[in-house]
């Protein structure tokens, strides 16, 4: 849309919404329902759903899969899990004719981790993390100032294992890094270190079966949006500022929103629901005045970290028959004196098959964001002889690859990341601190906050996400429906 066409224009709304990912026209949809419909979302972007993001499959058409949010996870509370059942939306697994339930775990020679020896660690492991969580629920302090899980369950798990020697003691430990692995995954880390001890336990897991959708996550952001006017949600709209407070009095107190594109909307409220990784790269300038203090220092402590996906398509079968994940068990201790652009390969701590001749590989941090910006030929030439090493003595001989898929979270000009998690000096008071209204001096909120990392308990998670959303419409209707004072 070229600048002219808006430039000078103001268009005046009762709510303006910056945003389009999941939180956003959560937070649209529930004000449809409720009756408020002068609202506009702007989306810098040409599409809608954020960081949700479906891709169809060019080996196998109709067959959707996540560059983004992947699972549905638990079904009780989850308003995801509501929508998606009232749908018919839902699967456990994915659908291929060879794929089952089975993981398999091997080295990097090609060798099988005996099952025994994987469920006691991961015994071990399951204890250990739930130890973790206590510290935040019972308030009482961490064993260190300063503490991270990953420290605190490497010292504990360190003592368990004591009594193993030589090989016994080594196939543990690696078992063991490979399941922190997959962990910073889970939580959007770098390494396990990064996360605070203290405040693991404020995140809530959802009890129940985690799902897939098959038709792609996507269409749960269609079906929100469906009640939406499609002259409210504006795509290609960048917001460049946001004047408030005293700077508004022009305006009879609203809140004056600026595009790049020279488009000018005036609203009563504002409800900023973009990423927190934009937050941190653009707030300082995005806002006339600056954020107060208290905002400003949650935005900055909060860490938004990358958490990324290389798809791979063969001509043919991958896995063994009913293998649905390769676990990849890497000895670490081998890997710390390597450089990025060999190591980063390695923070892949499996394969997971979506179907016969499918499988996604799922990688977090700075080897994430190292990936990003290799071409896909690269990425593809390092997953193949990565598979053929762990493959050597179970698929001698791998299908061809055809196509290679990655996302780029870290990258994206509006995202700047994938999720939040709560690190070693910040805490979940700051989260909390994302999550509340900017007033003016009367005390009437002009700036109001979601997104999944403002959810107090569900944050990095798209029903935290949208949660947020709802939570922040019904707040709109409070202020729009208050008497005058």
């Amino acid at each position: 849309m070229a600048m002219d066409q808006h430039q000078g224009k103001v268009r005046r709304v009762k709510v303006v919404i910056i945003g389009a990912g999941i939180a956003g026209i959560g937070a649209g949809n529930r004000l449809v329902d409720e009756g408020i419909d002068d609202f506009v979302i702007l989306e810098a972007s040409d599409r809608v759903g954020g960081r949700i993001r479906s891709i169809d499959l060019d080996t196998d058409m109709g067959h959707r899969i996540e560059l983004g949010a992947n699972w549905i996870h638990g079904n009780e509370h989850n308003p995801i899990y509501g929508i998606a059942l009232q749908n018919k939306l839902l699967s456990t697994q994915y659908e291929g004719r060879h794929l089952g339930r089975k993981l398999l775990f091997l080295t990097e020679t090609g060798d099988p981790v005996h099952p025994r020896m994987v469920h006691e660690v991961d015994l071990s492991y399951g204890l250990l993390m739930s130890e973790t969580e206590e510290f935040y629920k019972n308030q009482v302090p961490t064993p260190l100032d300063g503490d991270s899980v990953g420290a605190f369950m490497t010292r504990e798990f360190d003592d368990k294992i004591s009594r193993f020697t030589g090989r016994e003691h080594k196939m543990r430990e690696m078992i063991f890094d490979q399941r922190l692995l997959v962990e910073c995954m889970i939580c959007g880390a770098d390494t396990m270190n990064d996360i605070a001890l203290s405040e693991a336990g404020c995140f809530e897991d959802l009890p129940g079966v985690h799902y897939v959708i098959p038709p792609g996550f996507e269409t749960v952001i269609d079906i929100l949006k469906g009640n939406i006017a499609e002259g409210n949600i504006l795509l290609d709209h960048k917001v460049s500022r946001i004047v408030w407070g005293e700077t508004t009095a022009s305006n009879d107190g609203r809140v004056v929103v600026e595009c790049a594109n020279g488009a000018k909307f005036c609203a009563d409220v504002v409800l900023v629901t973009i990423s927190l990784g934009y937050l941190k790269a653009h707030a300082g300038r995005m806002f006339d005045p600056l954020l107060p203090p208290t905002k400003m220092d949650a935005i900055d402590r909060v860490a938004m970290g990358t958490v990324d996906k290389v798809i791979l398509e063969f001509d043919g079968q991958v896995l063994p028959d009913e293998v649905f994940r390769l676990e990849l068990v890497w000895d670490r201790e081998k890997l710390e004196s390597e450089e990025l652009e060999t190591r980063w390969i390695k923070k892949i701590a499996f394969f997971e098959a979506v179907a016969d001749n499918v499988l996604i590989g799922w990688l977090s941090g700075r080897e994430a964001e190292y990936m990003e910006t290799l071409s896909v030929d690269q990425i593809g030439v390092a997953c193949v002889e990565l598979l053929e090493r762990f493959l050597s003595k179970t698929t001698p001989t791998l299908p061809s690859l055809i196509k290679v898929t990655r996302s780029t979270w870290k990258l994206n000009p509006y995202t700047l990341g994938s999720y939040c998690h709560i690190p070693v000096g910040a805490s979940a008071e700051d989260i909390l601190r994302l999550g509340e209204p900017v007033t003016d001096q009367s005390g009437k909120p002009l700036l109001l906050f979601a997104g999944e990392a403002t959810h107090p308990t569900f944050y990095s998670s798209s029903h935290g996400a949208l949660l947020s959303g709802r939570r922040e419409a019904q707040r709109i209707r409070d202020i729009l429906l208050a008497p005058p004072t």
